[in-house]
């Protein structure tokens, strides 16, 4: 970050909170999380689905993470596809396309809550599953570093950190 950029503005739990009940059209709960070292999560126990935020350069600055169950079920959410659905991808242990799609969206749309008139804008580029290595790096570095539990009404719920430079 350029000298004299200042930090970005991660959200409170009652911006996600209200954000993504907005978005689903339901009551949402949302409570903050210690931050833990990402480093240390077993990639092979744990799903996890990570959307990738880059500056203007392309220059990896960002990052939403959620465990599978967070994504099939917000992913479900958004589309008002039943929890049923959201609960065998789960037992599946991948996000099925369906859900990814809608996923993706919801990603893409929290962005705003990075975003913000002094600091780099950033933009969803990809979707993918797992925590990449890069994302783990810059989640050692970056000023905006948060994690919530989440649930939605009717759904199961999950984790979701927010990263930024």
């Amino acid at each position: 970050m350029p000298l004299g950029t200042p930090a970005r503005r991660m959200p409170i739990p009652e911006d996600v909170r209200d954000f993504l009940g907005d978005l689903v059209g339901k009551p949402v709960s949302v409570t903050k999380k210690p931050v833990t070292d990402l480093s240390t999560i077993d990639l092979d126990e744990e799903k996890w689905v990570t959307g990738l935020y880059v500056n203007d350069k392309n220059k990896l600055i960002g990052a939403c993470i959620a465990d599978l169950s967070l994504a099939a079920n917000t992913g479900a959410a958004l589309a008002m596809i039943s929890e049923q659905v959201a609960k065998e991808s789960v037992a599946a242990g991948e996000l099925g396309d369906n859900l990814r799609e809608n996923f993706y969206e919801v990603v893409n749309i929290i962005s705003a809550l990075l975003n913000g008139p002094s600091v780099p804008h950033l933009r969803l580029t990809e979707l993918v599953d797992g925590i990449p290595d890069e994302v783990i790096e810059l989640s050692k570095q970056a000023a905006g570093n948060k994690r919530y539990d989440v649930t939605i009404v009717g759904y199961a719920g999950g984790t979701l950190a927010l990263l930024g430079i």
